[in-house]
């Protein structure tokens, strides 16, 4: 099963930008102890292999590079992955937005297979690490399999996808989504998360129709923003 879990955030605008790199490298130690999870991750540079996080430290050399990238252009665009670059299972890419906003950032951490502790808990308690022991300020967080949101499975090519889950900075009444397999609300009312299906398979063409059913419940009920909103 591929796994893809993406989100958008926003930076707090008081810390500095080089910071991003900590930040990203404390969003890999939230990540559940995976037995693909490497000790050792790799920054994909053009000209050689860069350790950037071992043993979760930063290398120097690798926030040297980032601190160099982010002071000659506003674009920052970091992808990590293990020994194997295009052939790791697990990778992680961090880019911002600067044509919305230079603290606008979209993330995305892509599971090519997991052998174990790839069920609806280890992603509902990966989210919720997400939003609380990270200092973004979080506009949603989608959790696919089979590259729904990639295969354009979802219903609006503008908003955003339910796919698997969804968690949205905001408290959604169980009326609003009928269809979801379960509502789920963070305990200090900072969201909601959206689950689908127990089990979800984004090539499943039932599986497909009960998120679409949830998709088009949420924005007839004005939840599912657009990602111009975002």
């Amino acid at each position: 099963m591929f796994y893809k879990l993406q989100l958008v955030f926003y930076k707090n605008k008081q810390t500095k930008a080089s910071s991003i790199f900590e930040e990203l490298a404390e969003f890999i130690r939230q990540l559940p102890d995976w037995k693909e999870k490497p000790s050792t991750w790799f920054i994909a540079h053009p000209t050689e292999m860069m350790v950037a996080i071992d043993n979760n430290l930063i290398t120097e050399k690798a926030n040297d590079y980032v601190s160099s990238m982010i002071a000659k252009k506003k674009n920052f665009n970091v992808v990590l992955a293990d020994k194997n670059k295009d052939d790791s299972v697990l990778t992680v890419w961090l880019m911002n937005t600067p044509a919305i906003s230079d603290n606008r950032y979209y993330l995305t951490l892509t599971i090519a297979s997991l052998s174990d502790d790839n069920n609806k808990i280890t992603f509902i308690n990966l989210i919720k690490r997400i939003v609380k022991n990270t200092p973004w300020d979080v506009r949603y967080i989608m959790v696919d399999t089979e590259q729904y949101k990639m295969k354009q499975k979802s219903v609006f090519n503008d908003r955003v996808p339910v796919g698997w889950m969804l968690y949205l900075p905001k408290v959604i009444d169980v009326n609003d989504a009928i269809n979801a397999f379960e509502i789920i609300y963070c305990s200090d009312n900072s969201g909601t998360i959206i689950v689908s299906k127990e089990i979800f398979n984004g090539n499943n063409q039932n599986d497909i129709a009960i998120s679409n059913n949830i998709e088009i419940e949420l924005a007839a009920n004005g939840h599912l923003p657009l990602m111009t909103e975002l």
